[in-house]
């Protein structure tokens, strides 16, 4: 549309000044001859101008129509046409105009793509510049962070071995509240998740979870992501390949006795502490926890008489508190919600209550007041009168809804 507007404005503005011209050398002073032969040729410097002003291609248009007005002088004085080209005192100047309209015409063109290499130049650097910008910014926000973390000092050891040490527990629940506590605090991960995976290796429960908007659904089939069906399969982590947001940033297996029981997800990690050093704590932090926690799962497996009533996935009242006081920690230390739901037992065999239970779902018994209270982790608020509902129906003569006093 600009390119349009500007050979309107060429046009006219020939148009305009070539009749000028015309009349006011020609017909006003009425020395028509004279015109023909001026040393600098009016025709000529307007030639020159258009050129330069307008570049190569539009001067020599411009040339043309100088050069039909000079011919139409030429031919009112009565003179023949023939002898014009043969005389090189009137068609030098026909040469003339069109040599000028190449030379100021090509020097303005090269000044104009000089001028358009220059800006992508200065666009260029504009843009590098920004880019440095940035990262420098990264790199002091990273530097800043980092310093009293774990870097290469003699804090780097300590800060390694406190960790270990938050990790180096027979508890399996205490170790992965540590270790949400750990990234949140280390690598400043905005969401965590950690999801179970069952024995067939099809399906993904989410267990726990930090952070807001998450992308990852609760229930996930691993046949639609092939990343964690890799993960599964090599065993190693992995990291987000591409722009794909519903994929972690990094994802990890969590081992037992060789075999997949959960991955751990990164799914969104601030910009500023995303580099390799980030990479390669969180692959040692994943290593450290599946140590830990196949430990810890070996230990309860040891001890499992202990913790669950004969035939039952039912805690003893001790244990179930355990495993309450760390659901709370949760929820104060990092507000994930979850859903207890008290039940009153209306028979004596635990054996005959059904558990409306996902894996990670946990059930507890207090035998004094004759009370079973069931944890359902990571779980809105909201579905507490549904799984209330469900427990009831699966449990009809067996389970009451329990009334505080």
């Amino acid at each position: 549309m600009d390119k349009r507007r500007q050979n309107i404005r060429f046009f006219l503005e020939n148009i305009f000044y070539y009749i000028l011209i015309f009349f006011l050398f020609k017909n006003l002073t009425g020395k028509g001859e004279e015109f023909l032969n001026l040393n600098i040729h009016p025709l000529f410097i307007l030639t020159g101008i258009m050129a330069y002003r307008y570049g190569m291609y539009l001067g020599i248009i411009s040339a043309t129509m100088a050069a039909f007005v000079y011919i139409y002088s030429y031919l009112e004085l009565g003179h023949n046409i023939v002898v014009f080209f043969y005389d090189f005192k009137y068609y030098k100047f026909i040469l003339m105009f069109y040599i000028i309209s190449f030379i100021l015409g090509r020097i303005k063109d090269n000044q104009k793509e000089k001028l358009g290499e220059l800006s992508e130049e200065i666009s260029l650097l504009h843009k590098n510049y920004k880019s440095l910008y940035e990262n420098n910014n990264k790199l002091m926000y990273i530097n800043n962070r980092m310093k009293g973390h774990i870097i290469k000092s003699e804090e780097s050891v300590i800060t390694l071995y406190n960790i270990a040490n938050t990790l180096d527990i027979l508890d399996p629940e205490e170790i992965i509240t540590n270790l949400i506590g750990v990234f949140r605090t280390y690598i400043n991960a905005e969401v965590i998740s950690l999801y179970t995976v069952d024995s067939s290796k099809k399906y993904m429960r989410l267990k726990e979870a930090v952070g807001e908007n998450r992308k990852l659904p609760s229930s996930i089939e691993i046949s639609e992501y092939p990343e964690f069906s890799r993960v599964i399969k090599d065993k190693k982590y992995g990291k987000r390949d591409g722009e794909n947001l519903k994929i972690p940033v990094f994802y990890a297996p969590i081992l037992n006795k060789g075999e997949v029981i959960a991955i751990l997800n990164i799914e969104r990690l601030s910009y500023e502490t995303y580099t390799i050093y980030t990479e390669k704590i969180f692959e040692m932090l994943v290593s450290w926890t599946t140590k830990s926690i196949s430990n810890a799962i070996s230990y309860t497996e040891k001890i499992e008489d202990e913790i669950y009533y004969k035939g039952t996935k039912i805690m003893r009242e001790k244990f179930f508190e355990n495993r309450m006081k760390e659901e709370k920690k949760r929820t104060e230390m990092f507000e994930l919600s979850h859903v207890s739901i008290r039940f009153r037992m209306l028979v004596e065999d635990l054996k005959k209550i059904r558990l409306v239970a996902r894996s990670g779902d946990i059930a507890g018994y207090y035998e004094k007041e004759k009370i079973l209270c069931t944890i359902f982790p990571a779980t809105p608020l909201e579905r507490g009168n549904l799984l209330k509902s469900k427990m009831l129906e699966e449990n009809i003569g067996i389970l009451e809804e329990y009334y505080e006093d």
